[in-house]
């Protein structure tokens, strides 16, 4: 917001003005809107909402330059000084420069200050109806310099100072004393100021109490600088500090004006409490013209209209642009300083749209051409999703925040690849501090509540987002969708027709995998392996790239969680990554028209080989054997501890001939040889 007087402004302009226009239809249209005006004795304040990206306009100058366009006076705003500071004798004191974040610098001294006089009485009038309170004639005239021309004016009295002004950041730790006694902590990196015996100034935020200008000031420094907007809105949050000069540093301030705002406010001061001009320091840095190269026909594009180059050009210039003519479709646009929003080719066209009048430029249907990109995370996900509505599985949605203690609790150890520890800053709670690395922590907080109310949890399932820390990311993190499944309990409760209960087992998680792979057509395969967080684990492999996991929870973990002990059954766990899955070719089968032979035969194999070990080596004895098949899975009675009844279906054929029963029977007897010479296994009696 920015509060302007409409007697200054005439003031300035050296004519009357017709605000009614002026205000209520140029000013909106070009996006300053009016929020309020107030009358103020012969006066009128106006109040207008200046974006973030038009500081220009946070002074008398900024509206002023509007008027002049709205006028069409194509001219500056005539704002001098009659002071000179050309050829002055150095400071009395030490001037240093040791940050890179100061720009243009101007300091003046003026000596021999009544700072007993009053304040003009206009000007006092004025800062008031602009809602800034009247101090001293010194600060008041610095102050007044900033509301006319948008440059923010600090002023030092000069015997308060130790004999130096060293520009650079600040280090950690440091701490300063405001103007209201306030002490508070310089945040590390700040721009600050310094004689030396330390600070005396947050700069462009606020002054200290040090070298405070009283009605005892007789000699002064003032300080016209341009500073970096990032840090000092940086230490303006950090210190809660907000005063007129930082709101204005924030947003950025001319730096074309640094010279001017001095001498202005010298001249203001020298008028009003005498004095005399003693000495100065400039110090300027080279900084080139803000140039876009802009296309004719981007504009015309972009705009719907029909300019030609030297259309746009009288438009630019209209509002302070330099423009070179390329050729009949480009041009260069040497903006004005004061256009710190001016960074693209587009924010120039947008002037111009604002030039030519938005009423002028008649409705046309945007021609776009977009190219669908599909979303394969959004398709992965409904196709898993519908699945596992199939399969009666539920969904359920959890946070992406855990525990900060979740890897502790379901005994995750840093090396275990599972585990991650990707802390918030900020987080709401300890319960929602770090952001999950899988899914398994959410899953068993689901499982363990519904037990909880239930006593039960029917099958879930969820699709969500994990994070892991990776140097190949440009950010050092990478997320992605995963699908997490949790069997647990009966899958069949025993009542009429049933007479005992039927638990989930290994395979019934295995087979949500198996109806994946089928789905996309795709290959799996899994990997035993060890894992803390599991009593029995296997990594899953898609098209021989790892991709997951599937296991039996370990239920030692359960006592980690508030009512973990309800849950008693084992529970079944899988979780893969669906980022890059990809819709594979089935491949059709080759017909023979031989009929097969099938029989089925129930070994008996020690625990701990496992099956795929005995499905390849079956296959491996003949080429006529083209399908494996597990029917049953038996321990218990009947059948040796430490064994297990495994009861497997083979299909035999020949594609070019009718197999003989004497050609299946060497088969057989060549694949129970070899499984009985390397894995002990043997047909049951």
């Amino acid at each position: 917001m920015f509060k302007y007087s409409h007697r200054f402004l005439e003031k300035l302009a050296g004519e009357k003005i017709d605000y009614l226009d002026f205000d209520r239809n140029w000013l909106d249209l070009q996006g300053f809107e009016v929020a309020s005006e107030e009358v103020c004795g012969d006066d009128a304040i106006v109040e207008l909402e200046v974006k973030a990206n038009r500081p220009d306009m946070l002074s008398h100058l900024g509206v002023l330059r509007e008027y002049y366009v709205y006028k069409g006076y194509k001219r500056e705003p005539n704002i001098k000084s009659n002071v000179s500071i050309d050829n002055l004798k150095s400071l009395p004191i030490e001037v240093e420069v040791n940050t890179d974040d100061v720009g243009n610098l101007v300091l003046v001294c003026i000596k021999n200050i009544d700072n007993t006089k009053k304040t003009p009485d206009n000007i006092v009038k004025l800062l008031n109806n602009l809602g800034v309170a009247s101090v001293n004639p010194i600060v008041d005239l610095s102050n007044f310099v900033m509301l006319e021309l948008g440059q923010p004016i600090h002023i030092y009295d000069l015997d308060k100072l130790n004999q130096k002004l060293e520009f650079t950041n600040s280090k950690l730790g440091e701490k300063i004393t405001t103007l209201n006694g306030s002490q508070i902590d310089v945040p590390n990196g700040s721009i600050i100021i310094n004689d030396k015996d330390g600070a005396v100034c947050l700069a462009g935020v606020i002054g200290t109490q040090k070298v405070e200008i009283d009605h005892n000031t007789k000699n002064i420094i003032i300080e016209s600088a341009n500073f970096d907007a990032v840090k000092l809105r940086i230490a303006s949050q950090q210190t809660h500090i907000s005063t007129l000069a930082s709101y204005r540093y924030e947003r950025g301030v001319d730096a074309n004006i640094t010279k001017l705002g001095a001498c202005l406010c010298a001249q203001y001061i020298m008028d009003a409490c005498g004095g005399e001009l003693d000495s100065a320091y400039v110090r300027f840095n080279n900084s080139e013209d803000n140039v876009k190269v802009v296309k004719v026909s981007n504009v015309n594009k972009l705009l719907g209209t029909k300019l030609n180059v030297k259309d746009i050009k009288k438009l630019l210039e209209d509002y302070y642009y330099r423009i070179e003519i390329i050729d009949d479709d480009a041009f260069k646009a040497i903006c004005p300083s004061y256009r710190l929003d001016i960074e693209q080719e587009v924010d120039v066209i947008g002037d111009i749209a604002q030039m030519y009048g938005y009423h002028n430029i008649e409705p046309t249907m945007p021609n776009l051409s977009v190219e669908y990109q599909p979303n394969y995370n959004i398709i992965n996900s409904d196709i898993i999703r519908n699945l596992m509505y199939s399969q009666n599985i539920n969904e359920c949605i959890s946070y992406s925040f855990i525990h900060e203690n979740a890897m502790k609790m379901l005994n995750i150890s840093e090396s275990n690849e599972l585990y991650g520890d990707i802390r918030l800053i900020n987080p709401l709670s300890n319960k929602f501090a770090v952001m999950r690395p899988n899914m398994l922590y959410s899953m068993l907080n689901t499982l363990i509540y519904n037990y909880s109310k239930e006593g039960t949890c029917d099958p879930i399932f969820e699709i969500g987002t994990v994070f892991k820390v990776d140097k190949s990311a440009d950010t050092g993190y990478s997320q992605n969708s995963h699908l997490a499944v949790v069997l647990c309990g009966n899958k069949i409760t025993k009542g009429f027709g049933v007479d005992k209960d039927v638990p989930y087992d290994f395979y019934d998680i295995k087979q949500i995998l198996e109806l994946i792979g089928q789905e996309y057509s795709f290959d799996i395969k899994l990997v035993k392996g060890e894992n803390s967080a599991f009593a029995l684990y296997a990594k899953v492999f898609i098209n021989n790239v790892e991709s997951g996991y599937i296991g039996i929870v370990d239920s030692k973990i359960l006592k980690n969680f508030e009512n973990g002990k309800l849950v008693k059954d084992k529970i079944y766990y899988l979780e893969i990554n669906i980022d890059n899955l990809t819709m594979g070719v089935t491949p059709l089968g080759k017909q023979s028209k031989y009929p097969s032979i099938i029989r089925e035969y129930n070994l008996l194999v020690k625990d701990g080989i496992e099956y795929q070990s005995i499905a390849n080596l079956i296959k491996e004895q003949s080429q006529f054997i083209i399908g494996i098949q597990v029917k049953d899975i038996y321990r218990g009675k009947g059948v040796d501890k430490g064994y297990t009844a495994l009861l497997l279906e083979i299909e035999y054929n020949n594609y070019n001939e009718t197999l003989t029963s004497q050609q299946v029977e060497d088969i057989e007897k060549s694949w129970l040889n070899k499984l009985q010479s390397k894995f002990g296994v043997t047909l049951k009696a």
